[in-house]
């Protein structure tokens, strides 16, 4: 047998699915086995794998067992004369195992060898070769060195930057998302060390193998895509502290006690200074523009504190005394800040209607509160309200100078909508149209590309594969999606790595699939388009939005209870419920639990149900599912509010 593809796969079906039938269409002119060893995945791999895929050999883990680990269980069955390790996030090219087979077939010198992988922007991944981490050159990676001067032979030997990534050369680090090892160098070097959980267990075989006299190769004539790359996470102190640790279990394996205890105690010392260098970082890009809004309101509304002393209260200076500039002004401030933040207004891309819907209940809340509050806390309502104001206009001003700077229009729809070009036959284009239609998010189909294998001239197409760039340019395309069943793993690669325009995202739809998989670059995770919505209940940041509303209603039924009394059967809900929700143990508005909610998403149990019609009318069961599952997916704060008027109406 020439080859034996080992897949270790945690929770990421689609992923491993593509993988999957990209090695099919690789190994038609070589005996081939795959062997997927499953870490407990909870995603239903297991099953696709057994429904799909029935000739892969699949050894199903009852726990998580680690990269290492799981590997070894597949290499210990194996029978072919060559191993590939491979990650379930790659995609091969349709001559990636023939030619990286012959390759080591015919040097008999060699003992391992990975390949060009590029991203999901079509951009070289650094970590495809690397040089061996000795104290000098992990010390030039952990000072920042070697990027700083990544063509130099002395600083860039982490990544062999300075050689080539268009020829191949040996290299004597390679990469655990590819790695083909000749089955006869295992036997002689052994298996991956398990002591490695995550990350370093390639970096020891590729030294292992070196030191018993092979040479490990950087394969440049296949490339293959690998959507996460290095890591999804590298300004995470976890991610940091699990990789250097790595690094210092191979430093206390393979150097001397000196050495190794040096080179140890620089890892430790670069783990605390990541760490800290990473919280300053993660902080910092999380409050920036919380900050920015922060610094420009509380101007403003000093600037309108001493206009309203001078031209309406008639002082100049000292109406208003220091602690309302120091205490009572910034609590106004995060009332809407808290309100842009629960509405969604810092999630990137931002909504202007978000911001200023934010600004609006932080404004609602605030003055509810504000109207509770003892004669001697209220200074001015008319401040309140002109700083409403100022928030609003300074807040959505500052978003659109910002998308200016980023996208030079002032159109915030337009970089909000992914415009897609489509790359396939018109029967597979039609099913990527079908599945874009139906994600719950805004998709604008520019037209349809014609592969090189379809010789149609009619004015279906926009263009032919052949001039994709100047078509990406010339449509402002910011997504292109391949059909696999129409254009080549090769082809696509090709495409992806011309096309040479920073912001286009590149997607793939596999033969049969009903999911487009992407990724943005290396340093995120993958991104899927299916068939199946997600409910909106699913996402934090609406859930966020309705505890804000919770917290809203339970301040304004307050005032209202003098209103309230005359619905006797409603102010009991009211008063019943209202400490609960205020806590967050329950919602005012959620699921009818007279049917089953098990597949739906999990909220409070709520003081309302979901209903339509009058007053004690009866719905059946079906109905009642199907409003529960419409709640769930199509949430909007709107429709809690509809729902407590009704029941208001109705009592």
């Amino acid at each position: 047998m020439d080859l034996s593809i080992i897949i270790v796969n945690y929770n990421v079906k689609a992923l491993l699915e593509q993988t999957i039938l990209s090695v099919y269409k690789a190994i038609t002119k070589l005996q081939v086995e795959i062997i997927v060893v499953d870490n407990q995945s909870a995603d239903g791999s297991c099953e696709m794998i057994l429904e799909k895929f029935p000739h892969v050999m699949l050894i199903a883990n009852k726990d998580n067992r680690g990269f290492s680990k799981a590997n070894n269980q597949g290499i210990n069955i194996a029978k072919g004369r060559n191993v590939l390790l491979l990650n379930p996030d790659t995609v091969v090219s349709e001559d990636t195992l023939i030619k990286t087979v012959h390759f080591l077939d015919s040097n008999a010198h060699a003992g391992a060898l990975g390949v060009k992988m590029i991203d999901g922007r079509g951009d070289f991944l650094p970590e495809s070769k690397r040089g061996l981490p000795t104290p000098r050159v992990a010390f030039y990676k952990m000072t920042g060195l070697s990027k700083l001067f990544p063509k130099s032979k002395i600083f860039g030997v982490y990544h062999l930057s300075y050689l080539s990534e268009n020829k191949t050369h040996p290299a004597d680090i390679l990469s655990g998302a590819f790695m083909m090892i000749k089955k006869e160098v295992l036997d002689k070097v052994g298996l991956l060390d398990e002591t490695f959980f995550m990350y370093g267990e390639d970096i020891d075989l590729s030294y292992r193998i070196l030191k018993a006299g092979y040479k490990n190769y950087y394969f440049a004539d296949t490339t293959i895509i690998h959507y996460k790359g290095e890591s999804t996470k590298k300004h995470s102190i976890n991610y940091v502290k699990i990789f250097y640790q790595a690094m210092a279990i191979f430093a206390r394996k393979h150097y001397s006690k000196k050495q190794g205890w040096l080179f140890t105690f620089c890892i430790y010392a670069a783990i605390y200074a990541r760490a800290f260098v990473s919280l300053i970082f993660c902080f910092i890009k999380s409050i920036q523009f919380f900050a920015i809004d922060f610094l420009i309101i509380f101007i403003g509304f000093y600037g309108l504190m001493r206009y309203w002393e001078i031209y309406n209260k008639f002082v100049i200076g000292g109406f208003y005394p220091l602690e309302y500039i120091l205490v009572h002004v910034p609590i106004y401030i995060l009332f809407w800040l808290g309100g842009i933040w629960a509405s969604g207004g810092y999630n990137q891309p931002f909504k202007l209607q978000k911001t200023a819907r934010g600004v609006i209940a932080g404004s609602f809340v605030l003055l509810s509160i504000y109207a509770l509050l003892p004669e001697y806390l209220r200074f001015s309502r008319a401040l309140i309200l002109l700083g409403s104001a100022w928030t609003l206009l300074i807040t959505l001003a500052f978003r659109l100078v910002t998308h200016f700077i980023k996208y030079k229009h002032f159109d915030t729809q337009a970089s909000q909508v992914s415009q897609v070009l489509i790359v396939g036959s018109k029967e597979e284009c039609e099913r990527v149209k079908q599945i874009l239609n139906n994600y719950p998010i805004s998709f604008k189909i520019l037209g349809f590309i014609k592969p090189k294998a379809i010789e149609d001239n009619s004015e279906y197409w926009v263009g032919s594969c052949n001039n994709l760039p100047i078509l990406s340019e010339i449509f402002k395309a910011n997504e292109i999606v391949f059909c696999a069943k129409d254009v080549n793993g090769s082809e696509i690669m090709e495409m992806m790595s011309n096309t040479d325009l920073p912001k286009v995202k590149f997607k793939i739809m596999p033969e049969k699939g009903d999911y487009i998989i992407g990724s943005n670059s290396k340093n995120t995770t993958g991104e899927f388009y299916s068939v199946d919505i997600t409910p909106a209940l699913k996402h934090k940041h609406i859930l966020k939005q309705k505890r804000v509303f919770d917290i809203a209603f339970c301040f304004i039924f307050l005032p209202l209870i003098p209103i309230l009394v005359f619905k006797p059967n409603f102010i009991k809900i009211v008063i019943n419920n209202w400490w609960a929700c205020f806590i967050g143990k329950k919602t005012w508005v959620g699921y009818n639990t007279s049917v089953g909610i098990q597949n739906l998403p999990k909220i409070k149990p709520s003081a309302i149900k979901v209903n339509i019609g009058k007053k004690n009318q009866k719905i059946d069961s079906a109905l009642l599912e199907s409003l529960n599952y419409l709640y769930a997916t199509n949430y909007r704060i709107s429709n809690d509010l509809e729902i407590l008027l009704k029941q208001f109406l109705w009592q």
